[in-house]
């Protein structure tokens, strides 16, 4: 809600819902005191008493960050024949003394706001209907405007949630992801809603809104009215693309509500649950896509990367795991003598035989932390039932059998470790086929390295088309999921952005780590810039998410019309989605600067976006490098841009010039395409015109198209 906004007074109930704004204010801060006055939160003893301060003041700190703006709209409701009004905020408060109380907008109630339901079933049964919605733009304790939304009185709906809508898109971009809690559009509302337990697919073109909504919903998951599906922050993750992505959306959190979410990228994760945090994770395939020139190449390293992350590999790896270890087993037995106090000793032993029984149940039950802990509980309970141990004795027998079944489980397992076991699969063929998924010439793919042109660094490496194969290895050797302390247990939520780009294996070892039913994909097939990686369709996600619904956006809420228009004929090109409709919107017409020296007309065109108003501007480049070497040229114009070339990099504001890759997910009140010609983007290429709509979906307002030649003819 912006501060500068003027007051409009002209709302025939202005003054009356001033007044009960000036009340809930009051009430809001008399909670405040009485909850940060220690002496009236004393218990019977001085620890109860200390602990019921503490959380008083927990209380006290939540609800000061709402007192600027305790709620943002009301709704008059009538349940069995009496009427009231329910103010809906972003944090609930209940006013003991007066008439001053605040839904939250996460709640059952809640939720009528953003619908167009008019009527529902209370909890406590009867039949409510709706009478009216009303948005009411709150700032600084002051109430700016009154919107009503929809009034049965005068006739049902308004108008007023598009006019709401349009107020807040015409607002400049910020240097993070914005708060939608108060304009929800019912579509988005839904999507956000939709059953806990359920894994939901958001499809959603650049600009519906799909990322927000996702964040909205792990919010809207950490309620305490989705019961037993609901999720603890601490317990929940978020992956994002890049980490420039994700420092830029991570802000949204805490203004929810929520903190403590990890919010990474799969890299990170990935080679954090390694344990090999200084392993270099590189992309080759994408270096050799945005610069090679052979298309054979590319179409062979495209192929090879999307066959690494299909979900065959999962099984692939688990066949090969197999011979492996049953080969490792082969000459091993188990003999160890143990005390049972009070018993005396006895001898417990396995045969090679009775241990590749084990082996088969472990392999069977699939263990969350993976076959070497699940082989060790399997041997252990064993020896407790063999030697008829009491409970009392348990831990005493396990720590006699420690030393011994460290040595028999480092016999077999411990050679394998993810990468190295992951690079032994890829360079035999035996290995590649033993399971019988794979076909000959998908075989003969996977042992070729199509890559061998792309520099690698010197350093210790790994290609992240490559990391969900080591990470197969992980989860059926070393596990996979959460880390708390020395223990694994699932997440209980994950949130995947830019979906499209995550490959079915991933998401069938991401369904491993996480709850049944837990986990959120927002994506968009248009904006596939990473499909080697990714799935060819949803479909393919939903075979390893079992029970997972598809949702689409069908709106895009970010663009003018005209940029809008704009992206929808270069996506109409490949168009793998539902069709997409613009918010209507108006707005400056596409700007176009072609035929001239490039730095010069790249200076003109940012000093034509200041000129309209706007601050934050990105340069979207094709390459990082061609963003390095543009941001130098452009000083001898005047014109100082941020470089943002490296995940290392945040987006602060203003002017910065950056890659594509880099500018997925991120939003500009006005962007500038760089080298928006067909020498550039690749006009029969789908993937180069892929890159082109990203590019030139990343503007709010004003758009800009830049080439020192003549421009690209789909944006001609």
């Amino acid at each position: 809600m912006p501060v500068a906004e003027p007051r409009t007074p002209t709302h025939p109930d202005f003054e009356a819902e001033q007044q009960h704004l000036a009340g809930t204010v009051a009430a809001v801060l008399r909670q405040i005191e009485t909850w940060e006055d220690r002496d009236r939160n004393a218990g019977a003893d001085l620890e109860t008493s200390v602990t019921m301060a503490d959380t008083a003041e927990e209380h006290a700190a939540m609800l000061s960050v709402h007192v600027q703006q305790p709620y943002f709209g009301s709704l008059k409701v009538r349940v069995g024949g009496r009427e009231q009004t329910l103010y809906i905020g972003k944090h609930a408060f209940r006013d003991l003394k007066g008439p001053h109380s605040v839904v939250s907008w996460d709640s059952e109630v809640g939720s009528l706001f953003y619908s167009d339901t008019l009527g529902w079933t209370p909890r406590r049964g009867g039949q409510g209907t709706i009478r009216r919605r009303r948005q009411l733009d709150v700032a600084q304790k002051e109430l700016r405007r009154v919107t009503d939304l929809y009034d049965d009185e005068a006739g049902g709906d308004t108008g007023g949630r598009e006019e709401v809508l349009l107020r807040r898109l015409a607002e400049q971009s910020t240097a993070a992801m914005r708060d939608v809690v108060e304009t929800l559009q019912p579509e988005q509302n839904g999507a956000m809603r939709y059953p806990a337990g359920t894994p939901v697919i958001i499809q959603g073109a650049a600009g519906s809104g799909k990322t927000t909504i996702g964040f909205h919903r792990l919010a809207w998951m950490t309620s305490p009215d989705r019961q037993e599906h609901r999720a603890r922050p601490e317990a929940c993750m978020v992956l994002m693309p890049n980490r420039v992505l994700a420092t830029y959306a991570a802000r949204i959190l805490p203004e929810l509500g929520i903190s403590g979410v990890t919010v990474t990228t799969p890299e990170v994760w990935g080679t954090g649950l390694l344990g090999l945090e200084k392993l270099e994770i590189t992309d080759r395939t994408l270096s050799l896509l945005l610069t090679d020139q052979d298309n054979g190449r590319r179409a062979l390293a495209w192929r090879r990367a999307k066959l690494l992350g299909d979900a065959r590999m999962l099984d692939v790896v688990r066949t090969h795991l197999w011979g492996k270890f049953n080969a490792a087993l082969q000459g091993q037995a188990l003999s160890e003598s143990v005390e049972v106090r009070g018993r005396g000793v006895y001898t417990f032993a396995l045969s090679e035989a009775e241990l590749a029984g084990m082996l088969r149940e472990v392999f069977a039950a699939d263990p969350l932390d993976g076959y070497r802990a699940g082989m060790r509980r399997l041997i252990e309970a064993e020896a407790v039932s063999r030697l008829g141990v009491p409970d009392e004795e348990e831990a005493s027998v396990r720590r006699q059998l420690a030393t011994p079944l460290t040595t028999l489980l480092g016999r077999v397992f411990a050679s394998t470790t993810p990468v190295t076991e992951a690079r032994r699969l890829l360079g035999s063929a035996e290995a590649l086929g033993a399971s019988g998924l794979l076909k000959p010439r998908e075989i003969e793919l996977l042992l070729a390295d199509p890559l061998s042109g792309i520099p690698a660094p010197r350093r210790a490496h790994a290609d992240v088309t490559e990391l969900p194969l080591m990470l197969a290895v992980q989860a059926f050797t070393g596990g996979i999921g959460r880390v708390v302390g020395r223990t694994l247990e699932p997440f209980d939520h994950v949130v995947l952005d830019e979906a499209q780009d995550y490959s079915p294996l991933l998401y069938a070892l991401l369904g491993r780590a996480t709850r049944p039913g837990h986990l959120t994909a927002l994506g968009d097939l248009n904006q596939g810039m990473h499909g080697y990686k990714g799935p060819s369709s949803w479909e393919a996600v939903g075979e390893q998410l079992p029970g997972a619904q598809v949702l689409t956006l069908s709106r895009t809420y970010r663009s003018t019309r005209q940029i809008t228009a704009l992206g929808a004929r270069i996506a109409s090109t490949y168009n793998r989605a539902a069709e997409v409709h613009g918010v209507d919107r108006d707005g400056a017409e596409v700007q176009r600067y072609s035929g001239g020296d490039e730095m010069a007309l790249l200076a003109q065109a940012v000093r034509d976006a200041r000129a309209a108003g706007h601050e934050n501007i990105a340069i979207v480049t094709r390459r990082a490098a061609d963003a390095d070497n543009l941001s130098v040229a452009l000083r001898d114009h005047d014109t100082d841009a941020q470089p943002i070339t490296t995940q290392e990099h945040r987006y602060r504001g203003g002017l910065v010039i950056l890659p594509v890759n880099l500018a997925k997910g991120l939003e500009f009140s006005a962007a500038i395409v760089a080298r928006a010609d067909a020498q550039t983007y690749d006009e029969s290429t789908e993937y180069e015109r892929r890159l082109l709509y990203v590019s030139a979906s990343r503007a709010l307002h004003w758009l800009g198209l830049v080439s020192g030649d003549e421009l690209h003819p789909l944006v001609a």
